[in-house]
């Protein structure tokens, strides 16, 4: 890490969201030019800067310095401390003024009058308005300079001292005075950071504040892990560790006071999940009311156009779905694999574009992948929830509210059984009273991974039209995988047949049939853990052995224990919207440039390749064996399911049958058949706590 004072000549690029700039810059001591990029906040022509950070090439604009912290320092000489002195930080302050100041007071006027201010008396030209301007100005300039090298000593980055700036006037003074109140108001600073910076101001064990954030943190962790939208007492303090019963008590007490939790009927809500549930519920009451119905007849002869178009026919409880999207305001649709709602949607988007020529129709689903296949099924343009709502993702706000109502008059929301509490308070904050809303999805698979069951709660509280499709429709190769899924939904006896097979394997000889499989066909492996024998980590390092072997014509990058290879088949973690490409997309490392100053990896998704120049880690990830989770919303054509002996704690009914319904044409699952009969029979561990079922009864109470 190197450390250099120069002046900053010209800017080149500035970023006024992130603070991101480009610029140029001469040394104060060698007058060396040359160009930096990083973070500079308040970024300024003609003033020097402290800069900290290391040379590197950039594989697009060459050398350049990247810098890791940039301070500015208070001018020195007479054309910077002119400049400085005229800027607009000092209103009212001429070219004539700050030359009389430099004139007076000499090269080193600024640093004497932030340690002295009295010292403008001697500038006869200012009167007092003038002086007190200079004065706050300096203290200013100092004081923002002071505060954030003393958070940077709390062990804060950049990033985390500019969502501070974002959220308060004077972050500093918030941190010292109360270091977890960032914890409850900031999005993105965490309880560990704040347990830093307290150990740090030697916070006591015992100190309220302390007890507090720890309590209020523990309640956030329990409804994650669990999928609650509440947690009880009896739940809470059962894992406190050092806190007596009357001091959990007070904390939570204080919290609520404090509005950091919220209370009813002695459930403890923390994230305003009890103000999500509300919203939820009113939402689905002010969006249930009388539409006019389209003509039996004049459905029954354009549903029949349909058919005759799309070369199908629907049976009943399809015609039942169909006319109840058209009498209801709100409607479900709730099916397994191959029960036919992608064939449903395609029909009911061809009758409303007919029946309501000028009403704005919205598909969307909760994740990138679920739209981009409800897009490609459909033939209509879809969008993630994220996207419809105009989700930011460094604040974790929404453009889409009560405020600015997305334009909608039908919404129709696939894979719904993936959306949990919040977002949906979000989507229902965002749609107007006009809009006719279709749920579709099926609930017998995974629940969210946010807190919440909503398709559930909403489903079996009995006020909105349902119309569950049972019977199966792919009849090609393959049909046994979704017979195998309704025998799992129905509890019947589970057959391995046409396009399923259950391969009788011991834990030690897992792997090795893993690798005859793959090395004969293409497979998404999909395993429900990820460390063991058998686990989804060794399964990567074997197969990436097999399928991609280190060769002198590929170049690979090591990452921690991780080897990133040329021709690897790799999953994306995180949204990149910029690029089109979305959590759990797939595709092939085609490129990996080394070089001393920094390494990039190209990944080909498919529609489009990516370049990644940093964080590998925490954008990529081996994908020839993926988790289950990772893989709700996807279908594959041939999966390959491990059901070891050593993750029977994981795998429970859903997650079996979410596993075994991402399969197309064929599924092969390793391991033991009594712990798969065992465990699609087995109850529902930890059926998640919400009272959004119970909110939606009182509708008609």
């Amino acid at each position: 890490m190197e450390s250099i004072d120069a002046i900053l000549d010209t800017i080149i690029y500035e970023n006024e969201q992130n603070h991101y700039a480009v610029a140029l810059f001469s040394e104060t001591k060698t007058y060396h030019t040359f160009t930096a990029a990083g973070t500079i906040r308040d970024v300024q022509e003609d003033i020097e800067y402290n800069l900290t950070g290391q040379y590197i090439v950039h594989p697009k604009y060459g050398m350049q310095f990247q810098i890791q912290t940039a301070i500015k320092k208070l001018p020195t000489n007479e054309k910077q401390i002119i400049r400085f002195l005229c800027s607009d930080k000092f209103s009212g302050i001429g070219k004539k003024t700050a030359t009389d100041i430099y004139q007076t007071l000499g090269d080193n006027c600024l640093e004497q009058i932030s340690k002295d201010a009295s010292i403008l008396n001697q500038v006869s030209s200012l009167n007092a308005k003038k002086r007190k301007i200079i004065q706050e100005g300096i203290q200013e300039f100092s004081s923002f300079n002071e505060s954030y090298i003393q958070l940077m000593k709390y062990g804060l980055s950049d990033h985390k001292i500019e969502l501070l700036e974002k959220q308060y006037e004077n972050p500093l003074e918030v941190i010292e005075k109360n270091c977890f109140q960032p914890f409850y108001e900031v999005n993105g600073f965490g309880y560990k950071t704040s347990v830093q910076i307290a150990n740090m101001l030697q916070m006591q064990a015992m100190d309220t504040r302390r007890q507090d954030a720890y309590i209020c943190n523990l309640c956030r962790e329990l409804v994650m892990s669990y999928g609650n939208t509440y947690i009880t007492f009896e739940n809470i303090f059962e894992n406190v560790k050092v806190l007596s019963e009357e001091q959990v008590k007070n904390c939570l007490i204080r919290l609520i006071d404090d509005g950091y939790l919220q209370n009813e009927k002695n459930k403890y809500y923390p994230f305003q999940l009890l103000s999500d549930e509300i919203v939820v519920s009113k939402g689905i009451k002010d969006h249930i009311f009388k539409v006019e119905p389209v003509e039996e007849e004049i459905l029954k002869i354009k549903l029949r156009e349909v058919e005759f178009s799309l070369n199908i026919e629907y049976d009943t409880k399809q015609v039942d779905a169909v006319s109840s999207f058209f009498n209801h305001s709100i409607s479900i649709i709730n099916g397994g694999p191959g029960t036919g709602k992608t064939t449903i949607v395609r029909g009911i988007l061809r009758l409303c574009k007919q029946i309501f020529p000028q009403s704005t129709i919205q598909l969307c689903a909760p994740t990138g992948r679920a739209s981009k296949r409800l897009t490609q099924l459909s033939d209509c343009d879809s969008r993630t929830i994220h996207s419809l709502l105009q989700w930011d993702l460094h604040s974790n706000t929404f453009g889409k509210d009560e405020k600015n109502k997305i334009e909608c008059d039908f919404l129709i929301v696939d894979e719904f059984s993936m959306v949990d509490t919040h977002l949906f308070a979000q989507l229902m904050k965002a749609l107007p009273l006009h809009c006719r809303i279709l749920l579709i999805g099926d609930e017998n698979q995974l629940e969210s991974v946010g807190p919440g069951k909503v398709f559930e709660d909403l489903i079996d509280s009995e006020i909105l039209p349902v119309v569950h499709l049972n019977r199966i429709y792919r009849q090609e190769h393959g049909s046994g995988i979704v017979t195998l899924a309704k025998e799992i939904r129905e509890e019947g006896l589970c057959r391995f047949e046409d396009g399923v097979t259950f391969i009788e394997k011991n834990n030690n000889e897992i792997l090795e049939e893993i690798k005859r499989i793959a090395s004969q066909q293409e497979v998404q492996i999909l395993a429900p853990m990820y460390k063991g024998s058998c686990g989804i980590d060794a399964i990567n390092q074997m197969i990436q052995q097999l399928k991609n072997p280190k060769a002198a014509y590929k170049k690979e990058l090591k990452v921690g224990t991780i080897i990133f290879r040329e021709r690897d088949k790799v999953m994306l973690l995180k949204n990149m919207a910029d690029e089109d490409v979305y959590n759990g997309d797939i595709g092939t490392i085609v490129h990996i440039e080394k070089t001393k100053e920094m390494n990039i990896v190209e990944v080909d998704f498919g529609n489009n390749v990516v370049c990644f120049d940093h964080d590998f880690l925490y954008y990529l990830t081996h994908a020839y064996c993926i988790s289950i989770h990772k893989s709700q919303g996807s279908e594959y054509d041939n999966v390959v399911f491990i059901c070891d002996v050593q993750s029977i704690y994981m795998l429970e009914k859903r997650l079996i049958y979410t596993a075994i319904s991402r399969a197309k044409h064929h599924l092969y699952i390793i391991g033991n058949a009594n712990v798969f009969k065992r465990q699609v029979r087995m109850i529902q561990k930890r059926i998640r706590q919400t009272s959004l079922k119970e909110r939606l009864g009182e509708i008609y109470d």
